[in-house]
C-alpha cells in the first residue's frame, strides 16, 4: 500500500495554514506544523463539504468553494483524498505506456477546483516518464480556486510540469471559446462533470470534448463520487453516448463498448470502484473529529479512448469484479460483468483450492480471468489480472 507523497502532503498542508489561517490564530512555535488547535479550527469546513459531498450532487450550492473555509477544508482534505482515484484510473488507461514517446504531454483538468488532477497527474507521469514535458491547463469557474490550483502547483516544484488556469464555465457554449483549437492527450473530468447539469447535459460536454479537443490517441477519465443516484446517472451517461454512436471506444471499467448490463439489471446496484490507501495523519485526526471513514477510498469513473483494439480483443473470459465479496456460511459469492452480461459466481468454501485461490483475495474494481460458469469447482482456475495500483 502506497500513501500520498510527503512532499505533497507538506506542500498542501503549509499553503492552506499559511493562506487560510487567520492572523492570530496560529503559534509561531509551531508554524511548520499542524497542531489540533489548526484541525479543529479546518475541521468545520470539512464537516460542510463532506455533508455536501455524502448527499447526491443536486444538494450542493452554486459556487461552494466561494466560501474560504469550504475551499481550504476542500485544499486540506479532499485533493489528497482524491489524487489516488486519478492516479488509479491513469493506471487502468495504460497512460504511461501510452504516452511513453511523447516528448510533450497535453493534460486537461475539467472543473479543476484547486487543481487535484492536475497534481495528480504531475506526480504519475513525473514518475514513470520523467524526461517528459507535461504542459497541463485547469479549466473552472471559480477563480479562488484557480488561483490556488497556480500557486499550490508552482509550490510543488515539478520539474518538467506546467500549469495554465483557464477560467470558464463548464458548458458546451464556453468550451470551444475557451480551449480555442487545443488538443490534448488526456482530459480528466474528476468531480465535476454531475455538477454541470443532467445526463444529456454531460452527453453533450463529453461529445464536445471529444469530437474538437481530444487528440487521436488520447484518453478521456471522468471520476465522481460512489453515490448511487450520481453513480447509475455515470451508467446512464455511459448508454447515451454509445447511442449517440460516438467515435471513441470505453476501455474501463467496461471490457467493451455495449450498454451498461448492471443498469439493465436492476435499479439498485451501481458501479463502482475501492481503493485502499494509508491516510495522512492529518486526515485521519479529522475523521475521528468529523465522524468520517476515510480509510478507504470509492468512487466511480469510465475511461475513453480512440482504439477500438482495446476492447474487440479482449478475451470472453475477462470480467471485472463489480461487487466486493459476499461472504456468507460456507461460500462466496462476487458479482462478474463483461460484454456477456451480469453473473454472479459462487464458491462454496468445500471447493477452495490452489487454482482458485485468487477467489479469496479478489476486490470490487479488479480485472480476472473466468470461464463464465456460475459456480467455481475444486479444479477451476480463477486468476486475478491486476494490482491494485494506488499512487
Amino acid at each position: 500500500m502506497k500513501s500520498i507523497p510527503k512532499k505533497i502532503e507538506e506542500v498542501l498542508l503549509s499553503y492552506v495554514k499559511r493562506t487560510y489561517l487567520p492572523a492570530g490564530r496560529g503559534n509561531p512555535k509551531y508554524a511548520h506544523l499542524f497542531t489540533a488547535h489548526d484541525i479543529n479550527f479546518f475541521a468545520r469546513g470539512v464537516a460542510e463539504m463532506s455533508s455536501y459531498f455524502t448527499s447526491e450532487r443536486g444538494s450542493l450550492p452554486k459556487n461552494y468553494l466561494n466560501k474560504k473555509e469550504l475551499l481550504a477544508g476542500y485544499i486540506l482534505y479532499f485533493v489528497m483524498a482524491n489524487m489516488p482515484k486519478v492516479s488509479y484510473c491513469l493506471e487502468e488507461a495504460g497512460a504511461a505506456q501510452l504516452f511513453g514517446n511523447k516528448e510533450t504531454i497535453k493534460i486537461l483538468d475539467m472543473g479543476s477546483g484547486p487543481g487535484t488532477a492536475s497534481i495528480s497527474s504531475a506526480h504519475y507521469f513525473g514518475q514513470r516518464l520523467p524526461k517528459t514535458r507535461l504542459a497541463i491547463s485547469a479549466l473552472d469557474q471559480n477563480t479562488k480556486a484557480l488561483h490556488d490550483a497556480k500557486h499550490i502547483f508552482q509550490q510543488m516544484q515539478f520539474a518538467n510540469a506546467s500549469l495554465k488556469t483557464i477560467y470558464s464555465f463548464l458548458h458546451t457554449k464556453n468550451i470551444a471559446r475557451s480551449l480555442q483549437n487545443e488538443k490534448y492527450d488526456v482530459i480528466i473530468c474528476a468531480n465535476s462533470l454531475s455538477e454541470a447539469g443532467g445526463v444529456e447535459t454531460q452527453a453533450l460536454i463529453v461529445e464536445e470534448l471529444l469530437a474538437s479537443h481530444l487528440s487521436p490517441d488520447g484518453i478521456f477519465i471522468v471520476i465522481e463520487p460512489a453515490l448511487r443516484h450520481t453513480t447509475r446517472n455515470l451508467m446512464q451517461l455511459h448508454d447515451l453516448l454509445l447511442e449517440h454512436e460516438i467515435s471513441h471506444h470505453f476501455i474501463a471499467p467496461c471490457t467493451h463498448s455495449l450498454s451498461c448490463p448492471m443498469l439493465r439489471h436492476n435499479h439498485r446496484d451501481w458501479c463502482h470502484v475501492y481503493i485502499d490507501w494509508a491516510r495522512p495523519e492529518v486526515i485521519a485526526k479529522i475523521d475521528q473529529l468529523v465522524g468520517n471513514r476515510k480509510d478507504y477510498l470509492k468512487f466511480s469513473y469510465f475511461i475513453l479512448s480512440m482504439s477500438k483494439i482495446a476492447t474487440e480483443h479482449v478475451s470472453p473470459e475477462v470480467f471485472r469484479a463489480v461487487s466486493a465479496p459476499m461472504r456468507s456460511k460456507g461460500k462466496i459469492e462476487v458479482l462478474l460483468c463483461n460484454k456477456g452480461g451480469l453473473i454472479r459466481v459462487t464458491r462454496q468454501d468445500k471447493n477452495a483450492s490452489p487454482s482458485n485461490a485468487d477467489f479469496d483475495c479478489i476486490q470490487r474494481g479488479q480485472l480476472v480471468i473466468w470461464n463464465g460458469a456460475l459456480t467455481i469447482e475444486k479444479d477451476s482456475l480463477f486468476k486475478i489480472l491486476t494490482p491494485r495500483v494506488i499512487v
